[in-house]
């Protein structure tokens, strides 16, 4: 991997807000430990001897599998963007790849500037110096001149709320001194590229909101700043923009909303296939089809908040099922079940012929917010124990707008209430 200071290349020159530049990047890992230390010493070899070559799809050895597939995009000064994917994406190994920790087997990582990492806040805390020692390690690590460290001194340890305890062993810090110490210091040293991985939830609520404070400031002053994260929720504080990884590949980059969207969307297909089984009671009747349709009838599966959503659900059955019952759950893949209606509550009656019934469930002027969402759908007979079948996750649609605000100056969450405000003296 090439990480270029300006005054080294050219590459830069043409875009002074250009900061990362990833390009067609690949990665393989090994799945069996003796394979992979073997075929790194043979690489190994071949790069020492300079005969190595980068290698790319369909290039495999047993074992071996894509981890990053020919991802590129680019990340400029002053933008905060959201990595996102379900576990095994590959985002946190796009992340190691461009902290410099692993290099890639095929294309190329430009980077201008000092790198900070937050990442696993507090594990490179020596326990038996003191918390003062820790710090001038810490930003000698990362290139920094004692005199540099002299003058962020005091900030890190006002910033982390730390003074009465700085002298002391970082062995005697509670978990929470040590994570508010290790954000300090790698928020302060100010790098041109800031790294963030799983770290949003530090501290408690009044230390969590002066660290977006902190983070928002660096993103307004030109830091670019990458999260990585499951905690959708948060990213609406800070992040613009998302680029969403499945299985090693890009499958979006653009809209933060959009992208969350993505990312809770793929977590529903994981959930789906675990429940490939789809639970069968009898067999003479079952729910074909889950699809979300608009007011006119047609395929939609992305809409806004407030309007109305259309499920058309297909049934089938091998002998006529008087009585029927559905049950529909709208779900969540992050929050799980929502809410849950059934035909009965409206006193609404429907058997189901030989040649099938469709039914339509309306939900008219929806107030879901931004996220991704789909329905599990059960057929039953009169009575409680009259279960035919169920089918889960289907009938995916986003809810993709309007923005939410988590700083407090709009609305966020999961739906939106309806809502006027008095004021009074």
């Amino acid at each position: 991997m090439s990480i270029m200071p300006l005054h080294k290349t050219d590459y830069f020159r043409a875009d002074s807000d250009l900061i990362l530049d990833v390009s067609e990047v690949w990665k393989i890992y090994c799945r069996n430990l003796k394979k992979g230390l073997w075929y790194g010493m043979k690489d190994l070899g071949r790069e020492v001897l300079g005969v190595s070559k980068p290698r790319v799809q369909g290039d495999l050895r047993p074992g071996e599998f894509f981890s990053i597939r020919e991802a590129s995009f680019q990340i400029r000064r002053g933008e905060c963007v959201a990595m996102l994917g379900p576990n095994g994406a590959g985002k946190s190994s796009m992340l190691k790849m461009v902290n410099g920790l692993i290099k890639p087997n095929a294309g190329s990582i430009k980077i201008r500037g000092r790198i900070g990492a937050l990442i696993e806040l507090g594990t490179g805390f020596n326990p038996i110096l003191s918390g003062r020692e820790n710090v001038y390690i810490n930003g000698s690590v990362l290139g920094l001149k004692k005199k540099e460290i002299d003058s962020l001194f005091e900030e890190i340890v006002d910033f982390a709320e730390l003074p009465h305890v700085i002298n002391d062993p970082i062995k005697t810090y509670s978990s929470g001194m040590r994570v508010r110490l290790g954000f300090a210091v790698a928020a302060t040293l100010r790098p041109e590229l800031l790294l963030i991985d799983e770290v949003l939830a530090v501290g408690d609520v009044g230390f969590r909101m002066k660290c977006f404070a902190h983070l928002r400031k660096l993103i307004a002053d030109g830091v670019a700043v990458i999260l990585v994260t499951h905690a959708t929720g948060m990213l609406p504080r800070l992040a613009t923009r998302s680029i969403v990884f499945d299985t090693g590949k890009i499958v979006h980059d653009g809209a933060l909303e959009t992208g969350c969207s993505i990312y809770e969307e793929l977590l529903g297909v994981t959930e789906r296939k675990r429940d490939e089984r789809q639970e069968s009671g009898k067999t003479t009747a079952r729910v074909e089809s889950v699809d979300v349709i608009n007011a006119s009838g047609q395929p939609q599966r992305e809409f806004q908040t407030g309007e109305s959503v259309r499920v058309k659900i297909a049934l089938s059955a091998t002998q006529p099922l008087p009585d029927a019952r559905l049950i529909v759950a709208l779900c969540n893949p992050v929050l799980g079940s929502l809410s849950s209606v059934s035909t009965p509550y409206q006193d609404v009656k429907f058997d189901v012929p030989l040649d099938g019934r469709t039914i339509i469930l309306e939900f008219p002027q929806i107030p879901l917010m931004v996220g991704s969402y789909h329905f599990n759908v059960s057929l039953y007979g009169p009575e409680i124990t009259d279960f035919y079948h169920r089918a889960s996750g289907r009938g995916m649609f986003r809810v993709v707008g309007p923005p939410v605000d988590a700083n407090g100056y709009g609305i966020c969450g999961i739906t939106r209430l309806n809502h006027h405000w008095e004021i009074i003296g």
